[in-house]
C-alpha cells in the first residue's frame, strides 16, 4: 500500500463540537454504523472517514449530504479504535496499520455490509465518499467488481492513491484536492479516458490544507467553511445528478 502524504502525519485533528442528527446502530453481524437521511431515498452514500474515525466533523459532513436527500451510512471500519495524532508519528504503528486493519481487504466486509444496508432499504444508486485514507478505500470499492457495485466515487483530500486505483475504476470520479496533495493530472486522465470519463471532475482547493473537510478541518474558520461548502455542493450535485456544475455560491451547509 502507498504511504500517507506528509501532511497527513503532521497535523492533529481539530477540536470540534457537533450533535449528529442520525443514529448509531449495528447490523446482524455486530458491525457498528452511523446512518442518516431519509429511509425513502433512492440514492445512497457509503461514507469512509479518515484515520481519526467518528470525529464530529465526519458526522457533520455526512449529515450535510443526508439533508440534501441522500441516505448516508458510515461503517465504523476502524471498529472503535481510530488512530491518534501520536500514532501518526510512530512508524511502527503506521506500518502495522497499512499492513493490516487499514487495508481494503480488512475493511471490505464492512463496506459491503454498509452497501447491503442501503440496498435493503431500496437505494438504486450507491456512491462512495472517502476522506484521506478513506479515499483509498472508496477508490478500491469503485474498482471492485466482486459484489460491491459502487456507482461513483468522491475522493476528498486523498492519501495513498496509486495509478492502479484509477485504472481499475468502474465509475465516474470526483477528485477534490487540497494544496498538500500531489499532482494527480496524469492519473486522473486515465479515469477520464474511460467510457464514463466525461462525468468525472477534478478541482484543487489551493488555500486549504490536507484534511480540511475531515477531522483536521477548522469548521469555525469562515474561509475553511466556504471551501467545505463548495466541496459539499460539488459532492451533492455529483451524487444526485451524476455531473458537476460550477457553482459560484455553494450553499450545502
Amino acid at each position: 500500500m502507498a504511504s500517507f502524504i506528509s501532511a497527513c502525519c503532521n497535523r492533529a485533528p481539530a477540536k470540534a463540537e457537533y450533535t449528529p442528527i442520525g443514529t448509531m446502530t449495528q447490523d446482524a453481524s455486530g458491525m457498528a454504523y452511523y446512518i442518516s437521511g431519509s429511509a425513502k431515498a433512492k440514492r445512497g452514500v457509503v461514507f469512509l472517514y479518515d484515520v481519526f474515525g467518528l470525529h464530529p466533523n465526519a458526522y457533520q459532513v455526512a449529515d450535510a449530504l443526508a439533508l440534501e436527500g441522500l441516505r448516508v451510512v458510515i461503517p465504523d471500519v476502524l471498529e472503535g479504535k481510530p488512530l491518534t495524532s501520536a500514532d501518526m508519528k510512530q512508524e511502527a504503528v503506521l506500518k502495522d496499520f497499512k499492513a493490516r486493519r487499514g487495508t481494503y481487504a480488512y475493511c471490505r466486509p464492512m463496506i459491503k455490509a454498509a452497501i447491503d444496508v442501503l440496498r435493503a432499504e431500496g437505494c438504486e444508486n450507491i456512491g462512495a465518499i472517502g476522506l484521506c485514507w478513506g479515499a483509498k478505500l472508496a477508490m478500491c470499492a469503485l474498482g471492485d467488481q466482486d459484489g460491491i457495485c459502487v456507482d461513483s466515487g468522491v475522493m476528498l483530500h486523498p492519501s495513498m492513491l496509486e495509478l492502479a486505483d484509477f485504472e481499475r475504476a468502474q465509475g465516474p470520479i470526483l477528485l477534490l484536492l487540497s494544496k498538500d496533495e500531489a499532482d494527480f493530472t496524469d492519473m486522473f486522465a486515465v479515469a477520464s479516458a474511460k467510457p464514463f470519463g466525461a462525468h468525472s471532475y477534478m478541482e484543487r482547493f489551493s488555500k486549504q490544507a490536507h484534511g480540511f473537510c475531515g477531522a483536521r478541518g477548522d469548521f469555525a474558520n469562515p474561509e475553511v467553511v466556504c471551501d467545505v461548502n463548495r466541496a459539499l455542493a460539488l459532492t451533492i450535485a455529483f451524487f444526485k445528478t451524476g455531473s458537476v456544475t460550477q457553482l459560484e455560491n455553494p450553499t450545502a451547509v
